[in-house]
């Protein structure tokens, strides 16, 4: 610790925001792993009593953006990050640009306002499974935000992996397999089961639907009964626009039929067929994943996954194209925010 933040002691909190804004940033804080050993996620934390996270933020932009590059995850612990507003004033400082909404969403989610929302809304008994947000989009986000508004009683964890890493431990033959016929999402709506097609695209328009559909490279059919099924092929690797890396970066072991827990696997199979599930995905040019493929993709992000306890007030910062998340189940109440900025597609940073 420098001698500038020994001699401050305890100053009032007005006092170390204004002279925070000309500081170095790495006089203002301590940044180190999480668990020794382990790679993700980095701690960050004040250094001097009364420091403010917003303010900070704000001054070192660049900073936090080295941090991440050079990290993957951060984890910004004790700065009292517990309301939305600002949670919002801290994305909004962290960012390049604005928030993206969620089209096209596979979950349900409550909207707190200007991109800002809960995380997936899902039976807390149940675990969702890693994953990278918005790979079967077109535009997805290179950053992703989490802030723990209200921690639950027990469990609530936000697993991490490392993709890099998961890219690595899939067998060479089925890697390359994927990368030469890339994956397919087939998706079917208001059969009775998951989200009818109005919420996941936001509209009662079907002409809005087809539209959309377009514009997002994705294959769409109406049947009987104003019922939809789309399908849309994307790549299972992408690499990295800083680093040029290569990432297993898609929902292949995801949204695979093998996922679902067993009584609702074999519920829906029963009652729908592989074809007329909700979601399911395979190969680019239709042939099956196997459930022996899938449980290896599974074993690969599940031999990844770090995880730690939720602190009232923590924001964690992902590099959404480096870092999978999931969420462990829970008991009593929780509520974690999220959102996205800087978008990204298949040629790197979108700008315009």
């Amino acid at each position: 610790m420098s001698k500038t933040i020994k001699s401050m002691g305890k100053k009032p909190i007005g006092t170390v925001r204004r002279q925070a804004v000309g500081s170095r940033p790495e006089d203002w804080i301590r940044v180190h792993a999480f668990r020794p050993g382990q790679a993700i996620p980095y701690v960050v934390e004040p250094a001097v009593d009364g420091l403010d996270l917003i303010e900070w933020a704000k001054a070192n932009h660049d900073h936090v953006d080295r941090l991440l590059q050079e990290h993957r995850a951060l984890l910004f612990r004790g700065f009292h990050c517990n309301t939305a507003e600002r949670f919002q004033q801290f994305v909004e400082a962290t960012s390049r640009t604005g928030r993206l909404t969620y089209r096209d969403r596979t979950t349900p989610r409550t909207s707190k306002g200007d991109g800002i929302y809960t995380s997936t809304i899902h039976p807390s008994d149940q675990r969702i499974n890693p994953h990278n947000e918005g790979t079967y989009w077109l535009q997805w986000a290179f950053k992703i935000y989490f802030c723990a508004i209200k921690a639950a009683a027990t469990g609530g964890e936000t697993p991490i992996a490392d993709v890099r890493n998961v890219y690595k431990r899939i067998d060479p033959a089925l890697r390359q397999r994927f990368e030469e016929k890339q994956m397919m999402l087939v998706r079917n709506f208001n059969d009775g089961f998951g989200l009818p097609w109005q919420e996941v695209f936001q509209t009662e328009d079907a002409q809005e639907v087809e539209t959309y559909c377009r514009e997002n490279d994705i294959e769409f059919e109406w049947k009987d009964g104003g019922r939809l099924r789309t399908r849309q092929v994307r790549p299972a690797v992408r690499l990295h626009p800083v680093t040029g890396e290569p990432l297993w970066f898609n929902h292949a072991a995801f949204f695979h039929y093998t996922t679902l827990e067993p009584s609702v696997r074999e519920a829906l199979l029963k009652e729908f067929s592989v074809e007329g599930l909700p979601y399911n995905t395979c190969f680019g040019d239709g042939t099956p994943i196997t459930p022996e493929e899938a449980g290896h993709l599974r074993a690969a992000y599940s031999a990844e996954v770090v995880m730690f306890p939720w602190e009232v007030g923590d924001v964690m910062i992902l590099d959404n194209m480096t870092v999978a998340h999931a969420r462990e189940p829970y008991t009593g109440d929780r509520e974690t925010l999220a959102a996205m900025t800087e978008p990204v597609n298949a040629a790197g940073f979108v700008t315009g």
